[in-house]
């Protein structure tokens, strides 16, 4: 069964010819017309979803888009039931190109899994598919979006949502945005917070440093690895006193010669004397000697 969307652009992108209006030939798979599931049910199921979008619509005329939404149970352990879909669409060439420019393909995953360990289709599928189009809604804004379309996207309360933001900011190196991602520091899932260290080292300044220290958690060697890596990136005195005193007092081995690493690539970014001592923010640090 196929399923005609519409996407329409309102507000023209930087990739893509202004007034550009795609229509999705979504194929639901055959499960759907017996058991549990029901086109009509389903197709209700989209078209309230892409209510929900900036990008997407249920009409409109354009060139057409194959695309295929499929969903299934399964269960990551005996007893844990999730529910899965998945969403995908096959772009045009321009959108193809603009979503490359960003990292992105036109697709969504997602698994649903409930703290009571169950599963109820009508209940769980129409989140499931709402969450879906919404990741694929902020793909193609992330190359699509303006700026302020960009920051909407962090506060959203998906974290994949923010997730999909961090990348296209980062792959498009908004600046302007330095200040936004910062605040994300310390978001609860720490899969953001991680992802905005690293964002924030391609698109933040020296300004930035303080803030990055005073959230450093160095017992967590991803979070450390990506710490030095955006001092680097960032510079300026704290950035180089912090990794000055890492790679003189950091008692792991392979962290110590991360950090040293970090500071040969501000040395070759900022040529500095050497320095004495870091910075007082430095000495507040765990996993370091004192």
């Amino acid at each position: 069964m196929l399923l005609a969307l519409g996407c329409r652009d309102e507000t023209p992108g930087p990739s893509l010819p202004p007034a550009q209006t795609y229509v999705l030939e979504l194929e639901v798979p055959d499960g759907v017309r017996s058991g549990r599931g029901r086109a009509e049910w389903v197709r209700d199921l989209v078209a309230q979803g892409v209510a929900e979008t900036r990008w997407l619509r249920v009409e409109g005329e354009g060139e057409h888009l194959e695309a295929a939404l499929s969903y299934r149970e399964h269960e990551l352990e005996p007893g844990l039931p999730v529910l899965w879909v998945r969403i995908a669409v096959e772009p045009d060439a321009e959108l193809r190109e603009a979503l490359a420019g960003v990292g992105e393909e036109l697709e969504a995953h997602v698994e649903l899994e409930r703290r009571d360990r169950t599963v109820e289709l009508e209940r769980d599928l129409p989140f499931a598919v709402k969450r879906a189009l919404a990741i694929l809604d902020a793909k193609i804004t992330t190359a699509r979006g303006d700026v302020a379309d960009l920051q909407a996207l962090l506060a959203d309360e998906d974290p994949e949502v923010i997730l999909v933001a961090l990348g296209g900011i980062q792959r498009r190196s908004e600046r302007s945005l330095g200040d936004a991602v910062y605040g994300l520091l310390e978001h609860d899932d720490e899969r953001v917070a991680l992802r905005a260290v690293e964002c924030l080292g391609v698109i933040g300044g020296p300004e930035h440093a303080p803030g990055l220290l005073r959230g450093a958690r160095l017992a967590d060697r991803a979070h450390a690895n990506r710490l030095y890596e955006a001092l680097a990136n960032l510079g300026g005195e704290d950035a180089r006193g912090f990794l000055e005193f890492a790679a003189r007092n950091e008692e792991d081995p392979e962290l110590a010669s991360l950090a040293e690493q970090a500071l040969t690539r501000l040395d070759a970014k900022e040529p500095h004397a050497a320095s004495g001592e870091g910075t007082e923010a430095v000495v507040v640090t765990r996993g370091h000697r004192q």
